[in-house]
C-alpha cells in the first residue's frame, strides 16, 4: 500500500526536512528502521507519560523492525539479480487446496470460488509480513443463503494488525448492523398492519430481507465503528491502517462497499461477436459467442480523483506528489499538473508508470503520505480527511453475471480490469484463475519494479 511509514506518534510542530520521508520505491516503501529515526529527530517524546506497558509494547515492536531489516535473521533465498527463487517465492503463497462453494438466491445460484494470497518482497525489509487478510463467510447475520467475502490490504509498519482486526471485527459489526435494520423492519412491518390484523412474532427466522439501501446504512455503520474501535485500540499506531472491499449477497442483490483502492470487478456476459480462436477457446469464440466484459464495481478513492482531492484539500490537507514536495516539479497545492484532472482509477485504463502519485499530508508535517484517500486505522491521515465511510455498488444478481474477482491493489497496480477478466474466462476453475491472476500480477511487478507488493485475489464463478 502506500503509506509513508513510521513507528512512532508524530508530534512536532514544525515541517521537518522533506529527506527524513525517503523515496525509493514507487509507492514510497522504505526500511522503517530509518524512519523510526528519522522521526524521533523532529518529534518530541511522549513516553515518560505512558505506562510502562506501553513503553514496552513500543520498544518490541521497535526491535522486531530491526531484526527484520538489520540482518540479523536470515534472508530469503534469492538468485545473482535479487530476486525470489521460485521454492521461496511458493513459500509465500496461501492458495485454495480446491474450488469450495455455496449457495444464494434460495439455492437457485451458487458461487464456486478460491482465493489466493502471494506475500510481498521488498530488498530493504525482506522480512516484512503479508500485510494482505480475506474473510469469507456463510449463513451471514444468520441468514441463510446469505455470504459475504472481504479483502483487507494493510499499510504502515503494523499494517497487518489493522489487516487482522479489519478480518475479525468488520463483519461481526455488519452482521450486528444487518440485524437491527431487519429487527427496524420487522417493527415497521407490524406498524404498518391494520387492527384487526395479528401482529407478527418477534421471531428473527421470520424478520423481513431488507433492501439495498438498508444494507449499504448497516455497512457504513459497521465501518465507522470498526475504525474507531481500530484508533482507540492501537493507540500508538497512527500511521498503519487498511482499506477492505467486500461483497455481501442478500436478497437477491450483491452489495460492494469500498474503502481504499482494492478493486471489485464483475465479468458479465455480452451477447455478440467474441475474439476467441473459433474453437471456443479464449473470451469469445468469434462465432457469436458470449464475451465476458470487466464492468468495474468500485472506483479507487485516491487523489487521482477530483471529488476526493478537493474534499481532502477543504479539510485542511495537502495533496502533493514526491517530487513536488522535494521541489523537482511545480506543485500547485493539488498534487496534479492539471487541478481539473480527474481519474477514476479502476474504471479507466489509466496505470501510473511513473509511480509517483498525489499523496495526502497534513498541512503542517510531512506525514502520512498515503496515496489513498479513505481507510480504516491511519488516525493521522483522519484528520485531514482520510476516513472510512465507504462508497457502494449494489444490484440485483442476473443471469448475465459470471465471474466477481475481489481483489487487493497488489493485483490492478499493472493491469487492467478486463486482463483480469480475460485470465478467469479461460478456465471454469476458481483455484486455477487464482494462480493465474497472481502470477501474471506478479510478473508484472518485476516488469517494473525490483520488489512485489502483496498480491490477494478472491475468485467467484457463478453457476446456475
Amino acid at each position: 500500500m502506500g503509506c509513508i511509514q513510521s513507528s512512532e506518534e508524530i508530534e512536532s510542530s514544525g515541517m521537518g526536512a522533506i529527506t527524513t520521508i525517503g523515496r525509493t520505491e514507487r509507492m514510497i516503501h522504505r526500511s522503517t528502521t530509518t524512519s523510526t529515526t528519522n522521526v524521533k529527530n523532529g518529534a518530541q517524546s511522549k513516553s515518560k507519560s505512558k505506562s510502562k506497558s506501553t513503553t514496552d509494547l513500543k520498544k518490541q515492536l521497535q526491535q522486531s523492525i530491526r531484526d527484520r531489516t538489520n540482518g540479523s535473521i536470515k534472508g530469503p533465498d534469492i538468485d545473482v539479480t535479487g530476486r525470489l527463487m521460485p521454492g521461496e517465492v511458493a513459500s509465500r503463497r496461501e492458495l485454495s487446496v480446491e474450488p469450495k462453494s455455496t449457495t444464494i438466491m434460495d439455492g437457485d445460484i451458487t458461487i464456486e470460488y478460491a482465493f489466493c494470497s502471494q506475500r510481498g518482497y521488498y530488498p530493504d525489509d525482506p522480512h516484512k509480513p503479508n500485510q494482505d487478510c480475506f474473510s469469507i463467510t456463510h449463513k451471514f447475520a444468520s441468514i441463510g443463503g446469505d455470504s459475504f467475502f472481504g479483502v483487507y490490504d494493510g499499510h504502515g509498519p503494523v499494517g497487518e494488525h489493522f489487516a487482522k482486526y479489519a478480518k475479525k471485527h468488520l463483519p461481526t459489526l455488519l452482521a450486528k448492523h444487518i440485524q437491527q435494520e431487519r429487527v427496524k423492519a420487522h417493527k415497521e412491518r407490524n406498524a404498518s398492519l391494520p387492527p384487526s390484523e395479528k401482529k407478527l412474532p418477534f421471531n428473527p427466522t421470520l424478520f423481513p430481507m431488507i433492501e439495498s439501501k438498508a444494507y449499504e446504512s448497516a455497512s457504513k455503520k459497521a465501518h465507522v465503528e470498526c475504525n474507531q474501535n481500530m484508533i482507540d485500540t492501537q493507540p500508538l499506531h497512527n500511521l498503519s491502517g487498511s482499506t477492505a472491499i467486500s461483497a455481501g449477497f442478500h436478497n437477491g442483490q450483491m452489495i460492494i462497499s469500498n474503502v481504499g483502492d482494492s478493486r471489485a470487478i464483475l465479468g458479465y456476459k455480452e451477447h455478440g461477436d467474441g475474439d476467441g480462436d473459433g474453437n471456443g477457446n479464449g473470451n469469445g469464440d468469434g462465432n457469436g459467442s458470449q464475451k465476458i466484459i470487466a464492468v468495474p464495481l468500485s472506483q479507487d478513492q485516491t487523489p487521482w480523483r477530483k471529488d476526493e482531492r478537493e474534499r481532502i484539500i477543504k479539510v485542511g490537507g495537502r495533496v502533493m506528489t514526491i517530487d513536488q514536495m522535494e521541489g523537482k516539479v511545480n506543485g500547485n497545492g493539488n498534487g496534479i499538473d492539471d487541478k481539473d484532472t480527474d481519474r477514476k482509477l479502476g474504471e479507466d485504463d489509466f496505470i501510473d508508470e511513473k509511480g509517483d502519485p498525489p499523496r495526502v499530508w497534513l498541512s503542517d508535517k510531512n506525514v502520512p503520505g498515503t496515496s489513498f484517500t479513505r481507510s480504516l486505522g491511519d488516525s493521522i491521515a483522519n484528520k485531514v480527511g482520510v476516513f472510512a465511510e465507504p462508497e457502494f455498488f449494489s444490484k440485483t444478481i442476473t443471469d448475465e453475471d459470471e465471474i466477481l474477482v475481489l481483489a487487493s491493489d497488489g493485483v490492478f497496480e499493472f493491469m487492467q480490469n478486463q486482463e483480469i477478466i480475460d485470465i478467469c474466462a479461460k478456465t471454469d476453475n476458481p483455484v486455477e484463475a487464482c494462480a493465474c491472476v497472481v502470477d501474471a500480477a506478479y510478473s508484472k511487478w518485476l516488469e517494473y519494479e525490483n520488489r512485489t507488493d502483496d498480491i490477494t485475489a478472491i475468485i467467484m464463478y457463478f453457476r446456475r
